[in-house]
């Protein structure tokens, strides 16, 4: 189904937050957008950041650096995440959690998730959403040796896929990994939201990720 975007309670929840920082404002907008089904409107998807990024990235790039922690410890945000994905028997960050990143920055936007715990396991975001070109924000799923990686795209060479994600280097990076590892239909747009028209911008420089364990 398509959501319907209600501009009147978008409108009013915006003059409401003047002022306030962007999380709030877009959180406010957010409810009482889809506040608005009870008089018979579908609810909004989430807009898009004031930087022209979709929210999504907005949530994700401050994460940036986030880590695994070594020995015993684990870090409790990569623990809330697989929480968050519905796969809390998952209590220890060395599990790869792309995938438990990534459905974290959907929920934050109010976006749905692969179902009964699937959004940990990478390659499920491969059948998520529907099919898109190499736009800023698409989502991206790669294979690798023993499973699958997922990430946001951010910017492109002509080899290589710069992606935001969790579990690159045992943290939320970002890394270029080669375009040949990408999965057949691998880069994807949530439903209901209007495709970004940007073109992820060429990048260049860093070290590649070949295999996200």
């Amino acid at each position: 189904m398509t959501l319907a975007f209600n501009h009147d309670a978008f409108m009013v929840a915006l003059r409401k937050r003047r002022g306030k920082v962007p999380a709030d404002l877009y959180a406010d907008i957010i409810a009482a957008i889809q506040g608005s089904q009870a008089g018979g409107m579908a609810p909004a998807t989430p807009p898009f950041a004031a930087t022209g990024e979709p929210k999504w990235l907005d949530f994700a790039r401050p994460m940036i650096g986030l880590r695994e922690q070594p020995g015993k410890t684990h870090n409790s945000k990569i623990l809330e995440m697989f929480a968050k994905a519905k796969a809390p028997w998952f209590k220890d960050d060395e599990t790869p959690w792309c995938g438990a990143a990534m459905a974290y920055w959907m929920i934050m936007c109010g976006l749905p998730i692969p179902e009964k715990g699937e959004a940990v396991r990478a390659k499920a975001w491969a059948k998520w959403g529907a099919p898109c070109g190499a736009v800023l924000g698409a989502i991206a799923v790669f294979g690798r040796e023993g499973g699958g990686h997922v990430g946001i795209l951010v910017g492109q060479s002509a080899t290589h896929y710069y992606i935001l994600g969790g579990n690159q280097g045992n943290m939320v990076s970002i890394m270029p990994i080669a375009k040949s590892r990408l999965v057949e239909g691998g880069l994807r747009w949530p439903f209901g939201v209007a495709l970004s028209t940007t073109i992820a911008p060429p990048m260049s420089g860093g070290t590649v990720s070949t295999n996200e364990r």
